[in-house]
């Protein structure tokens, strides 16, 4: 699946969430319509400065999540007519925009996200 960059948008709490059409061709004209909202985060000390009562280390939680982790929120609609993708399309960002993009623009974002990312990670492992 080829993905075209629509968006680019730079948040205050330093994260870029880049929006993607991920839309196919499924069928005649008829298409599985997505809008992709992907954010690259990155393993940072200064998420953590806020919140002093967190007790962090660091490189375990790079030990475990690597580097950056990427958020990732996918808006499908499928049996799309070709006639009425661009408006699906558009509806999705505006959508995404309106409803989800003030959360993870907030400065706590991202200190949660990795949080909740390393303890996915650290319950896996428990499992094995």
């Amino acid at each position: 699946m080829e993905e075209i960059l629509i968006q680019s948008i730079k948040l205050e709490n330093e994260l870029t969430i880049k929006l993607f059409d991920g839309s196919r061709k499924i069928a005649g004209d008829r298409w599985f319509v997505s809008l992709i909202a992907r954010a690259e985060v990155p393993i940072n000390m200064d998420f953590f400065k806020e919140d002093p009562k967190v007790e962090i280390n660091i490189d375990e939680i790079r030990s475990a999540l690597g580097e950056h982790i990427v958020f990732e929120q996918k808006f499908e609609k499928n049996f799309v007519d070709e006639t009425e993708k661009p408006k699906i399309i558009n509806r999705q960002q505006e959508s995404f925009i309106s409803s989800i993009l003030p959360y993870i623009g907030l400065p706590q974002f991202p200190r949660m996200f990795i949080l909740k990312e390393y303890h996915k990670a650290a319950q896996k492992r428990s499992r094995c």
